[in-house]
């Protein structure tokens, strides 16, 4: 049984990107995924980490509305 729906938001600071927030359909925030400082910031290693942040959230029981 899913946990809910959770919406993704990207969330940058002086154009890098430092995590995803997840919000449930009513705005709440749910949950975060940091991104480590220690990747590049290029759009390969973006995608992996949106990707790798999905599973996460799917693995926690919760559905990632895309």
């Amino acid at each position: 049984m899913s946990l809910g729906k959770v919406i993704p938001t990207d969330v940058y600071e002086n154009g890098d990107l430092i995590k995803i927030e997840f919000h449930n359909a009513d705005g709440e925030f749910v949950i975060e995924a940091v991104w480590d400082p220690q990747d590049p910031q290029d759009s390969e290693h973006r995608e992996k980490f949106r990707k790798w942040s999905y599973k996460m959230l799917r693995q926690l029981d919760y559905e990632v509305a895309v």
